[in-house]
């Protein structure tokens, strides 16, 4: 199998984004990024790889109003992109049945087809209100509604439009999806728990955008599996093989819990009573009885199994980080035997750290991915998934005047 054929692991970070111009906030962007804190200079001229669309100097500078974060794949954040920026075209805003005339209709007939075209569609307004409704209708519907997302604000007027919206409309968000508010005039103080993904963090710079919340998760994982005889499946009770079967972890520090990635995901799917439901958001750790949010455990996972190398260039960083603030300690009160000591990685170290934006050369923002590539486009999003590639620099967006 080829490089670039072999799973990926689940990114650290992946969101998408409404920008607004701060000189004429009628103008507004949509767009996806692993990295908002590079992706916002590049909006703003201030780095290169910026998109057309933003480009204009009379616009500029472009504030990030809000992200909507938690995506588990790019091609995930691609879907909602899309479907965020043609509402008029997407299946998850529109019925089909919409699409086709009606009968009695006259309609001009397809040439190869024979069959009717499709009506046209006529463009939606493209106001903060309308982007905002659609979002809403967005993160309500069947498709995206069961995925572990997070709305995180910055801007306390354009909350105030979401918020006028929320109030008065007859559907409410599923209880997975959080909305975070965020910035100097939403959040008090950022929370000093820098591992709750749900904590304010003051502004886009301070964004979490690499896997150091998976780092404590990721060390017990490692160390508990390299010697797995003593441990067994806390759902089946039988003997656990990680070389041959997936096994997951649980997140919770003094928690020694193992399972089969089969056995819990079914534990965790019948106690919702949700029939329909084919992978679990969240559920109980048969071991400790702690609420775990399933995506943690299989964003680790992931990294484990499809990224040794890299996963252990995650611990080196940690070793290092943690020696460095022993060493810190002792200089400033003196030599003392330290309680924190960074445990060793099981194998030798072969392999060089990763530096600090290595994510960087896996997921790259769709907004600059295939620029100048608009021939390849489909008139119609696909008829099952809408895993679109392409660029955010879509050729009918509407930047108001």
């Amino acid at each position: 199998m080829e490089e670039s054929e072999k799973p990926k692991p689940i990114p650290a970070y992946y969101c998408c984004y409404l920008l607004r111009s701060t000189v004429r906030h009628a103008s507004l962007y949509i767009g996806s990024t692993p990295n908002p804190i590079r992706r916002l200079p590049q909006h703003n001229g201030v780095a290169k790889g910026g998109a057309k669309r933003t480009a204009r100097d009379k616009l500029r500078p472009w504030e990030m109003t809000l992200v909507v974060e938690g995506f588990t794949s790019r091609v995930g954040a691609l879907q909602f992109e899309w479907a965020w920026q043609h509402p008029e075209r997407s299946r998850h805003l529109d019925s089909e049945d919409d699409l086709i005339p009606k009968p009695g209709t006259k309609a001009n007939a397809d040439a190869k087809t024979g069959k009717p075209k499709p009506k046209p569609r006529v463009r939606t307004r493209r106001s903060l209100m309308a982007h905002l409704e659609d979002l809403h209708s967005l993160l309500r519907s069947t498709y995206f509604s069961s995925w572990p997302l997070r709305v995180r604000f910055f801007c306390a007027d354009v909350y105030r439009v979401w918020r006028a919206w929320n109030d008065r409309v007859d559907g409410r968000l599923p209880d997975n999806i959080k909305v975070i508010l965020d910035g100097d005039n939403l959040a008090t103080a950022p929370d000093a728990n820098k591992g709750n993904e749900l904590a304010p963090v003051g502004s886009i710079n301070n964004l979490s955008i690499d896997y150091i919340r998976l780092e404590d998760h990721l060390e017990k994982s490692m160390f508990m599996l390299e010697d797995p005889d003593d441990l067994q499946c806390t759902v089946c009770k039988q003997s656990i093989s990680p070389d041959e079967e997936q096994i997951v972890v649980c997140p919770h520090p003094n928690c020694r819990g193992t399972s089969h990635l089969l056995c819990l995901s079914t534990t965790f799917l019948n106690a919702t009573n949700e029939p329909d439901l084919l992978v679990p958001t969240q559920g109980t750790c048969p071991s400790c009885g702690n609420s775990v949010q399933w995506v943690a455990m299989m964003r680790e996972l992931s990294v484990r199994n499809r990224a040794e190398k890299e996963a252990r260039a995650i611990l080196r960083k940690k070793e290092k980080r943690v020696r460095k603030e022993c060493a810190a300690m002792e200089t400033s009160s003196g030599p003392r035997s330290s309680s924190i000591e960074p445990r060793s990685l099981p194998e030798e170290r072969t392999q060089d750290d990763l530096g600090p934006n290595w994510f960087e050369e896996v997921d790259i923002e769709s907004d600059s991915d295939f620029e100048g590539r608009q021939e390849h486009r489909a008139t119609r999003p696909p008829s099952k998934l809408e895993i679109v590639i392409e660029d955010s620099d879509w050729d009918d967006a509407e930047l108001v005047e």
